[in-house]
């Protein structure tokens, strides 16, 4: 729908051009293709609800299959003349779709049960990005869309391990000589096996986290350093004023469809704004514009025009899109904070924001914990200073018993800190304490403390429960999403 809006638009407002429907459907859909990079990359600097991230990242994802569809098998061959009029193109749609979700699906599964054979975080990484290439090159092989076979064996892949994640260590995995010696029985049993064995652990999903950052960043610099090299000033000069039109026709229609949210979901209208000016294109949009042949009349128009948006949606839409972040930054603030912690008018939900020490626990609320966290992040590694955290979870399904639990451990945990350390709520039955320079072997001496001060307090007033506990020490590198991941997987239960 926004690419038949934005080709009528063109059509009526640029009539110099001998516009036909191929062309059309080619110069937007290419313009369709958003950059996730450029967008994940302003997200990174502002702490946002996630559910906002899913909505931006998932439309530039739909966005680009969308794209290739239309561009690569509907536009080519219409203005080419190789598909009989309009009334193929859902077939071909259709084809494609099923395909390509196959290909990637099928690809999954195999690079899945790989993953079970191999215990190198390393190597697993490897795996993982094969499955991604080679679902690629499978679905171009059979002339279908690779972007959309890599997604769905993203997807397949993602909802597997996460399956998996759930069940016993590979310690836990049955051994190879309980197999019995009878052919059908041997393979039955090989086939359990399997089953039993986890294709990636916590600490193995964490470390693949972070390996996958690096290589992101690399790619990512790729990709702008590829872009710049295409780039030929004189050609967008040459065709500034259809730069501009488009410029503002597919800005508008982003606008236009981007109130639907607003339809569909209960969001602010703040939302709608941000999902606006998160559609920076890339170098997706320059890769199909090249696909052209070089022997269409408008060839040169094509290049110039495209390439034109991609560095004016990325300069401008970033610079509006972190303006608006940071003056709206308060109220996505609130946006983030978990529902149970607000209250139900939006009086209060206001309030809450501008508490910065949660009531029950005396800790700093989760959105004042994150920032401090960050800070203390960048500062430990720009300085190259030690930074633990110690992580405390109770029960999330006892939450009448477990307040005054926090809120007695809470008070546990400050009589343990030092004036420097740093007591903050990450969630609803999630605290934690940041401990400055401080190297792993403190933060346990701390968490034993701690664990006496509890237990000796349980014994006292004749109470006995569990809680769930973890220290972790900040690695090089390491994001504060990974921080917070890697000691949500070292929690242990101790009973006290």
């Amino acid at each position: 729908a926004a690419v038949l809006f934005s080709s009528l638009l063109a059509y009526w407002l640029m009539p110099n051009i001998q516009w036909n429907l191929g062309m059309l459907i080619a110069l937007f859909s290419m313009l369709m293709a958003t950059d996730a990079i450029t967008v994940t990359s302003v997200f990174h600097q502002f702490n946002l609800p996630e559910r906002l991230k899913i909505y931006v990242e998932g439309e530039s994802l739909l966005n680009d299959i969308t794209a290739l569809i239309l561009f690569y098998f509907v536009a080519l061959p219409l203005m080419g003349e190789g598909m009989a009029g309009v009334n193929g193109i859902d077939l071909v749609i259709l084809k494609v779709l099923v395909l390509s979700v196959l290909v990637g699906s099928g690809v999954a599964g195999i690079g899945f049960l790989g993953l079970k054979l191999i215990h190198d975080p390393f190597e697993q990484v490897l795996i993982i990005y094969l499955v991604s290439i080679l679902s690629f090159v499978v679905a171009e092989h059979l002339h279908v869309a690779g972007i959309l076979s890599i997604l769905a064996s993203i997807l397949t892949f993602q909802y597997l391990v996460d399956r998996e994640s759930r069940s016993c260590n590979r310690a836990g995995a049955k051994q190879v000589d309980a197999l019995v010696t009878d052919s059908q029985s041997y393979y039955s049993s090989i086939l359990e096996v399997m089953r039993d064995i986890p294709a990636i652990t916590g600490e193995e999903l964490w470390a693949f986290k972070k390996e996958a950052y690096y290589i992101g960043l690399f790619a990512n610099a790729v990709v702008f350093i590829s872009i710049a090299n295409l780039v030929h000033v004189e050609q967008i000069l040459h065709y500034s004023e259809e730069v501009v039109i488009v410029f503002l026709i597919t800005t508008g229609t982003r606008l236009l469809f981007s109130q639907g949210l607003l339809l569909i979901r209960d969001v602010p209208r703040r939302w709608s704004t941000v999902l606006t000016f998160s559609g920076m294109k890339g170098g997706l949009a320059i890769i199909m514009a090249h696909s052209i042949p070089t022997d269409f009349a408008y060839y040169s128009l094509f290049q110039g025009v495209v390439v034109g948006i991609v560095i004016l949606s990325t300069f401008i839409y970033t610079l509006i899109l972190m303006g608006y972040l940071t003056w709206q930054k308060r109220a996505f603030d609130n946006d983030r904070l978990d529902k149970e912690q607000l209250s139900i008018d939006q009086m209060t939900h206001t309030i809450q924001g501008a508490i910065e020490k949660d009531v029950l626990t005396g800790a700093y609320n989760p959105v004042v914990f994150e920032e401090i966290l960050n800070s203390e992040i960048m500062r430990a590694q720009r300085y190259k200073l030690e930074l633990s955290l110690i992580m405390v979870r109770f029960d999330e399904a006892k939450e009448a018993q477990s307040r005054p639990l926090l809120k007695c451990v809470s008070q546990l945990i400050q009589q343990q800190m030092r004036e420097i350390d740093i007591f903050g709520r990450l969630s609803r039955n999630q605290v934690a304490v940041l401990v400055p320079s401080t190297a792993l072997q403190g933060g346990l001496i701390f968490q034993e403390r701690l664990e006496r001060s509890i237990g000796k307090h349980c014994t006292e007033q004749g109470e006995c429960t569990s809680i769930q506990i973890a220290v972790v020490e900040l690695s090089e590198g390491d994001t504060t999403e990974m921080f917070i991941e890697h000691a949500e997987t070292g929690l242990r239960v101790i009973k006290v």
